[in-house]
């Protein structure tokens, strides 16, 4: 009770339970969790504090006044209730008392692009050697930060905590939780444009990882990134004297890649020049060209908590992509899907469609491009120079399906797409395309961002 605040609705001996979990959606209370009864956009997490202590809820943290039988229930099962001014800033005050009592390397990691698939190789690399814990899924945000934390087991050795962000001071927010030890900064590309302006206050943003670093702490940021300069000075690093790696492609690179190339199954092979040690060849397990530098730097942190070559390289090879993340399906009905519908920006469209062009497809390649968000008043522009990068893409078709992506189209046919340029209004409409388009031993590449739910795409052709 200390760490959250507020008023206990029950005596102190019932306080005494083990908690084993938590959640703030009733329907996935386990026995032992923790509910979090936390106000919504729809629905109100009060208005199903009793649903949760039926489930089994150890206890429950309410954001109003609970009603008399939310009380009568609590009594029954001797669920302790507490009440409290602000759930969020409850859950964040919990999570750091956590935080405070792990006795582990705890790794940042944030970036434009790339953040989960680097946790998901960090967590496949880290794991070669320690107990290592990581976000969920793309658990990123105010509510995704302290539920990793708090599910961090407390013999964790490594804990990797993702870090998004659409302003100022959220991945502050996050690092006064996580305290992290090391901060990864994949990239600063020009998504959150619309809120932050420009790739400077994006740069500088993202560098509250950096300056959130104690002096003893690294800071591993990308060789390669015109911004990475911007990022470091803006977080002190230099007056800090902070021990920095970077990782690319570059000569100047503390970790750098060589040779790389694309295998017919779209996944990476590459020289990996570590520090001092000598080169050795890496095959990554998850496809795509990007991948290259996302696993350069989880080797970077590898190394940094002493792993070896062999470690390192077993982890890049077993590392898989998370949910709708280049998620590759061989379909019944004889097609190649990639999912990656998660989400979408200008810089990941090109590495998805370099993917695509590299991948051996028996029959013909597709791309389906949605609308992308946050890119502020240069939308359009942004959506039509994807059109014309599509446009020297290997495709036999490029199916626009959105407003903006309208624009994707456009871009296409203006840079002389040789092959066929379609546009539908959404979702429904194309899957109904594909459907009598398709044919057995295509390849679809399927993405846009993740308001526009392109995993029903993925999902309708598969059928």
């Amino acid at each position: 009770m200390d760490a959250i605040g507020g008023v206990l609705h029950s005596d102190e001996e019932s306080t005494r339970k083990l908690v084993t979990g938590i959640s703030w959606d009733s329907r996935s209370v386990q026995p032992g969790d923790l509910f979090m009864a936390l106000p919504g956009e729809r629905v109100d997490g009060n208005d199903y504090v009793a649903a949760a202590i039926g489930a089994g809820a150890a206890m429950v943290v309410c954001t109003r006044e609970p009603g008399a039988n939310a009380l009568a229930i609590a009594g029954e099962f001797a669920c302790p209730l507490a009440v409290v001014q602000d759930g969020v800033e409850a859950l964040a005050n919990l999570a750091a008392y956590w935080r405070s009592t792990l006795r582990c390397v705890v790794v940042g990691v944030t970036g434009s692009t790339g953040k989960t698939s680097t946790k998901d190789l960090l967590l496949a690399v880290l794991g070669q050697r320690y107990r290592t814990h990581a976000t969920k899924g793309n658990y990123n945000n105010e509510l995704g930060i302290p539920y990793t934390v708090l599910t961090a087991p407390e013999d964790t050795e490594v804990l990797v905590v993702e870090m998004g962000m659409r302003g100022f001071g959220q991945i502050a927010a996050g690092c006064r939780i996580a305290r992290p030890d090391v901060a990864v900064v994949t990239n600063v590309g020009v998504c959150h444009m619309e809120l932050l302006g420009s790739r400077a206050n994006i740069a500088r943003a993202k560098g509250e990882m950096v300056a959130a670093l104690e002096p003893t702490g690294m800071a591993v940021v990308n060789a390669d990134d015109d911004m990475t300069q911007e990022l470091l000075e803006s977080a002190g690093a230099f007056e800090r004297d902070l021990r920095v790696t970077r990782f690319g492609c570059s000569e100047d690179a503390d970790v750098r890649a060589e040779q790389a190339e694309l295998g017919a199954d779209g996944c990476a092979r590459f020289m990996l020049h570590l520090g001092e040690e000598e080169p050795f060849e890496v095959q990554l397990g998850m496809p795509g060209a990007h991948n290259v530098m996302n696993a350069l730097a989880a080797a970077a942190v590898g190394s940094y908590l002493g792993e070896s070559p062999q470690q390192i390289a077993a982890g890049l090879a077993q590392a898989g992509a998370s949910k709708m993340r280049m998620e590759l399906t061989h379909t019944e009905n004889g097609l190649t899907v990639i999912n990656d519908a998660y989400n979408a920006n200008p810089d990941s469209m090109r590495a998805a469609l370099s993917t695509l062009a590299a991948m051996d497809c028996p029959g013909r390649r597709v791309a389906v491009l949605g609308d992308m968000g946050e890119l502020g008043e240069d939308e359009a522009q942004l959506h039509r120079q994807v059109g014309r990068a599509a446009a020297d893409s290997p495709l036999s078709l490029l199916l626009c399906a959105g407003p903006l992506a309208a624009q994707i189209a456009a871009g296409a046919r203006e840079a002389g797409a040789a092959f066929a340029v379609e546009e539908v209004a959404g979702v429904d409409e194309a899957v109904a395309f594909l459907k009598g388009w398709l044919q057995p031993g295509d390849t679809v590449l399927v993405k846009a961002s993740r308001f526009m739910g392109f995993e029903r795409i993925a999902e309708g052709i598969s059928k």
